[in-house]
């Protein structure tokens, strides 16, 4: 295949210092009436006021900038593998050269060349389309020496436009219609475009707070009033609006002819504070925002009573969409394999491999490979390749050591059966310990997984006496990666906890 050879960079230095001179704070003369046209001009194909706008909104919003990151993180920090269609010979040299192409290949921002990785960096950027629902990456292949390798470079949204159906670049990110973008040169993400929404809510927020702001302002402070039954004139008069000027408020006031009391007193805003419209609308844009970006708001669903509510439900949104995002970041990825593998075995070879990202499906994955084992006895076929990817696990690299079974010991007639009891527990205990065990497993991260289990089985073997020694031992020693998310080392100090109390009430 031939792949045409664009430009090494997708903007001059001359042209981003252009670029950076003409840009503006939109949020300054933001209206409910421009904020309409932006997103009215986003549905016709006119995307750089709304992006601009989204762009400073995010990095302005205390919400938004911490959910939208999660968003992008929680699917470039998965692990990534090559998946064969078939176990055929042909399947195993794409596999080979996919994996040698996205492990070479480099991501970069054209417009901040600062920013730049691999394929974490890569997909963190197409991740940006679940916001502002296109990602465009403009590929600059690189053929050398019968190898081919490219560098992706991401173009902000604002130098594009869609007026046609099909994203048109802008170079200089300001005119009217853009040039056409070939397939072989742009790799262009879609997502879910969540900052149309969120942009609303921004802007009632936004409000709501400058109200909140102004009101703090102007009655934060209590106002001083002095009552005197003097006339304005009169030297008892004078003498109480000096002794009102000495509090130094910017609102204070003498009442002349009163009741006489000749009193001074602070006036507040009594009752109506709590009253207020402006906190109620903030946390409710701010909770909408979070449950808009990670499926559920924790503070909202979580409940006391009844099962699967609360924490639970929102796991299972978070998971729906983190599964999603990493499906359609799999997807756009192979498209550009069909390229990679058109270069190096011809236009017309169909492709027997495919990049995935790993996101390990919650299940009880105990049950899930006793029933892959009884197949597999049964005669059924199983690709290695995707029963790894629905336990979360990538294919072993080449050369690296592989774990194997244990070599079966000579069975002792008078010792305990060892394959239906594990250090005391009973066989239900033993299958709830097993089934929660692995899945805590799945969703850690790959580096920490073998030192995991190398703790549980010394744990599980610990002597008669010592397993509480044996499982203080293992919390201590948790993985750093494990020990800084207090949820789930929670969680693996609760398992080991119920296993250990399991076997002790059995002897």
């Amino acid at each position: 295949m031939n792949l045409a050879a664009p430009m090494a960079e997708l903007f001059s230095s001359a042209q981003s210092t252009h670029h950076r001179r003409l840009r503006f704070n939109p949020l300054r003369s933001l209206t409910g009436q421009s904020l309409a046209t932006a997103l009215d001009g986003f549905e016709a194909g006119d995307l750089r006021a709304a992006a601009l706008l989204w762009q400073s909104m995010w990095g302005r919003d205390d919400i938004l900038s911490v959910v939208k990151p999660k968003r992008e993180k929680a699917v470039s920090r998965r692990d990534w593998t090559v998946l064969t269609s078939d176990d055929s010979g042909a399947a195993k040299a794409h596999a080979k050269t996919l994996t040698d192409f996205w492990n070479g290949i480099t991501a970069v921002n054209a417009y901040d060349r600062n920013e730049r990785g691999g394929m974490s960096r890569l997909i963190r950027q197409m991740m940006e389309s679940a916001s502002y629902k296109y990602a465009a990456h403009h590929i600059a292949w690189k053929p050398m020496a019968g190898k081919l390798t490219a560098t992706f470079e991401y173009a902000p949204l604002w130098f594009f436009e869609n007026r046609t159906g099909e994203l048109r670049f802008v170079s200089d990110g300001m005119g009217y219609a853009g040039v056409d973008m070939p397939r072989n040169e742009w790799m262009v993400t879609v997502g879910d475009g969540l900052m149309i929404a969120a942009s609303i809510g921004y802007f009632a927020k936004r409000s709501a707070l400058a109200d909140w702001i102004t009101f703090s302002q102007d009655f934060g402070q209590p106002k001083v009033v002095g009552r005197t039954g003097q006339s304005a004139d009169s030297p008892g008069g004078e003498a109480m609006a000096d002794a009102v000027a000495q509090f130094g408020n910017d609102w204070r006031t003498v009442i002349f002819g009163d009741d006489g009391s000749g009193k001074i007193e602070l006036l507040t805003v009594n009752g109506s504070a709590s009253l207020l419209p402006m906190p109620a609308l903030i946390e409710r844009v701010d909770r909408r925002m979070t449950a808009l970006y990670r499926g559920a708001d924790l503070s909202t669903m979580s409940s006391s009573q009844g099962q699967g509510t609360g924490a639970s439900v929102q796991e299972g949104e978070t998971d729906i969409i983190e599964f999603d995002d990493a499906l359609t970041i799999s997807e756009t990825l192979n498209e550009v394999e069909r390229q990679v593998i058109a270069w190096h075995y011809g236009a017309n070879v169909t492709p027997r491999a495919y990049v995935r990202l790993l996101v390990p499906q919650r299940e009880d994955m105990k049950l899930l490979l006793e029933s892959i084992n009884t197949l597999v006895r049964l005669g059924a076929p199983f690709a290695v390749s995707e029963v790894l990817e629905r336990f979360g696990w990538s294919q072993p690299k080449a050369g690296v050591e592989l774990l194997s079974a244990r070599a079966a010991a000579p069975v002792d007639p008078a010792a305990p059966d060892a394959t239906t009891q594990t250090n005391g527990l009973s066989d239900a205990a033993e299958e709830r310990f097993l089934a929660g065990a692995a899945r805590l497993l799945a969703r850690c991260p790959e580096e920490a997984r073998a030192e995991l289990t190398e703790g549980l089985k010394t744990v599980l073997k610990a002597p008669a006496g010592t397993e509480l020694n044996a499982l203080v031992e293992f919390i201590a020693e948790l993985p750093e990666s494990i020990a800084k998310d207090s949820r789930e080392a929670r969680q693996w100090r609760s398992l080991l906890a119920g296993a250990l109390t399991a076997g002790l009430n059995g002897r």
